[in-house]
């Protein structure tokens, strides 16, 4: 049983931030229903398919599971009367559509609110943020990077190149985010504190939220942290090439307290590493103390010595998700597909100790359950769903 057990979630979105939103709260248990243009459909679907069988997108089959996927018409006035139809039982609305266009096809808030009063509205619609005079420009991740200072933080101090994470790490927050929203407002409501409400999440807002230390170091003081460097100020704030070519983390603020602990560990004289220290040299000194022993090796004995300072290797994605650390918390999950076959997917980030976290079915295929949607919940016949096929309300 999932904690959102009971809860209908209707998603009219495309891309990632707002899709990933309504997909964690189908892992959480809500049954969420996705719409897509009976035409265009989702454009996530033809995104890195990495050659998944049937040209699969792995962006679409990442943020779409555990919903039942629908098409539907919104330019057609029988589109929008079934999406009013769905609204008027349904406890969320999740859109990634701007308001102008919500607007145009009697999706947005005041339209919707007006079928049901109780209706939390999920809008991440404008990557800009909703309000300003950018609102409705075009957004990604990227770009957000880039606007948002991340770009150049995260750029080598001494290039001055700025670079981007991977991954689409802001949509993925941001869809977190539109999701932390919606499950406060369903809160508000069910203790009556009010009814439905509009709740909104942005690229650019999560963008610099994630910064947040970053943020109010430049607000408070006048200038941003110093960007990162394999030095960063201290030796025990680096990372280090070893012998094999791979790389180890060192990540222990406290220097003064582990300094002892870690020269011992790497069998360096004493004076000799405190002589490096105080002159600003230990980046060759360690470098070359590193690249004597593999990694593994390196990692074995400060396992056998119990050190306490904090390290880690420096993964590649294959050698993160396959760690007994990951697959002991479900972080990587199972995943028996009906096209792809059995395998391992992205599990979850949070556990319950009286509800559960599972993919009851992977990413909708287009238009999957449009018929058994429109059965259940709108009292659709079979003439009038051949009716609207004919019409091109639905695929």
């Amino acid at each position: 049983m999932g904690v959102l057990d009971g809860i209908r979630v209707v998603e009219w979105a495309s891309w990632l931030s707002v899709p990933s939103a309504a997909s964690m709260l189908g892992d959480l248990g809500a049954d969420v229903i996705k719409i897509e243009d009976p035409v265009r459909g989702d454009p996530s679907r033809g995104m890195q398919s990495g050659g998944l069988p049937g040209g699969r997108g792995i962006a679409y089959e990442t943020v779409n599971r555990n919903k039942r996927g629908m098409t539907l018409n919104l330019g057609e006035p029988d589109g929008q009367r079934i999406l009013h139809e769905l609204v008027a039982d349904a406890d969320v609305f999740m859109t990634s559509y701007s308001r102008p266009l919500t607007r145009s096809v009697a999706a947005d808030y005041a339209t919707l609110s007006e079928r049901n009063d109780q209706l939390v509205y999920g809008y991440g619609g404008s990557g800009w943020g909703p309000e300003g005079p950018e609102s409705n420009r075009r957004a990604y991740d990227v770009l957000m990077q880039g606007i948002s200072g991340m770009m150049w933080s995260t750029g080598d101090a001494r290039s001055g190149i700025p670079e981007t994470v991977a991954g689409g790490p802001i949509d993925m927050a941001s869809g977190m985010s539109l999701g932390y929203a919606v499950l406060a407002a369903l809160l508000a409501r069910e203790r009556g504190d009010c009814g439905g409400q509009e709740v909104t999440s942005s690229l650019l807002g999560i963008a610099l939220h994630l910064q947040a230390l970053n943020v109010n170091t430049t607000l408070w003081t006048g200038k941003p942290i110093d960007r990162f460097t394999d030095t960063f100020g201290s030796p025990m704030l680096s990372y280090y090439r070893c012998a094999d070519e791979q790389w180890i983390i060192i990540c222990e603020p406290q220097l003064e307290r582990h300094w002892p602990e870690f020269c011992a560990a790497l069998d360096l004289d004493r004076e000799t590493a405190d002589a490096a220290l105080a002159a600003e040299t230990t980046r060759e000194l360690l470098d070359g103390c590193f690249g004597r022993q593999p990694r593994k090796r390196w990692l074995e004995r400060f396992e056998r010595l119990e050190c306490r300072f904090a390290h880690g290797p420096v993964n590649t994605m294959e050698e993160a998700t396959h760690t007994l650390q990951v697959l002991a918390n479900d972080y990587v999950t199972d995943l028996n597909h009906p096209t792809l076959g059995p395998g391992k997917t992205l599990g979850f980030p949070m556990s319950f100790s009286k509800a559960d976290c599972r993919i009851r079915r992977p990413a909708c295929d287009f238009g999957e359950h449009t018929e058994e949607i429109l059965l259940e919940s709108c009292d659709s016949s079979w003439d009038e769903i051949a009716d609207l096929k004919k019409r091109g309300v639905i695929a």
